[in-house]
């Protein structure tokens, strides 16, 4: 079972900033990034109000599994913070790239190292926060499509 966290992504740009969705995002270790990058689905990102998207908006070519592939970054378009009954609330300035390909959120390596995310078993789908005690194990989220 892949590992999914429950996340609150909050807008800081775009026409609803400051709008927030709550949603399972999916920690993918090959998604490599230079800077904190969330992929998200064109139908969050209009929930967001980012899609269309900005003038500001970049595009770029992105090699995926299933080959190059067409997005839309926005850079500190949004907070990242991981949501739960125990969790601190630690929010991450994120760049938001737009898929029109993808239908889950997914998190970079960046973002898992930045929000400290420890995966145990990814088989299993356990993971831990690096302050969380050595015997904590927290369970993936049920995914959610956009």
């Amino acid at each position: 079972m892949p590992v999914r966290v429950r996340v609150k992504i909050k807008g800081l740009k775009g026409l609803r900033a400051g709008s927030a969705i709550e949603t399972s995002a999916l920690l993918n270790t090959g998604y490599t990034g230079a800077s904190p990058e969330i992929i998200v689905p064109v139908r969050l990102a209009e929930r967001l109000g980012l899609w269309p998207p900005p003038s500001n908006a970049i595009e770029s070519t992105y090699d995926t599994a299933g080959g190059p592939a067409r997005f839309y970054v926005i850079r500190e378009a949004a907070t990242l913070q991981i949501v739960g009954e125990d969790l601190p609330p630690r929010e991450l300035i994120v760049d938001i790239v737009i898929s029109p390909l993808e239908r889950e959120v997914l998190l970079s390596d960046y973002v898992i190292g930045e929000l400290e995310i420890i995966i145990l078993n990814a088989y299993r789908g356990a993971w831990r926060l690096q302050s969380d005690p050595p015997e904590k194990m927290r369970y993936s989220e049920r995914p959610e499509l956009w």
